[in-house]
């Protein structure tokens, strides 16, 4: 699966993202990132693990934001209809340019000395 999915690169085997270093600008039409003004990268639209947005950092070899078409890694934050971060999307660019993805494992709830969840549910 490719995440996001935009207009300029065909879809091939695999969990990737090809936006870092794209030299694709985001303001182009068919890109599927908006630039904001924090310098992340934002996709509104369905999630690998069913979010409505995802907000993108590009980072390089020292973890410094850059610019998409600058990176060399990537840390995608996948959230819900409540901006509930839901997965976290570790990536690195190979040699072609491809980002493979790696998923975060999931928290376990935290609890209590005597077992309760401590969180309150949503």
């Amino acid at each position: 699966m490719k995440f996001p999915i935009c207009d300029y690169a065909d879809s091939e085997e695999g969990f990737y993202s090809q936006c870092a270093s794209c030299p694709i600008d985001s303001t182009a039409p068919g890109c599927a990132l908006e630039e904001c003004e924090d310098g992340t990268y934002q996709f509104v639209g369905r999630t690998p693990s069913g979010g409505v947005r995802a907000v993108f950092y590009f980072k390089n070899d020292a973890g410094e934001q850059v610019m998409k078409r600058e990176a060399l890694h990537v840390e995608i934050h996948e959230l819900d209809e409540v901006d509930h971060l839901i997965a976290i999307l570790y990536g690195m660019v190979d040699p072609e340019g491809m980002i493979y993805l790696k998923k975060s494992e999931r928290m376990p709830e935290p609890e209590s000395p005597n077992g309760e969840t401590l969180r309150e549910p949503s």
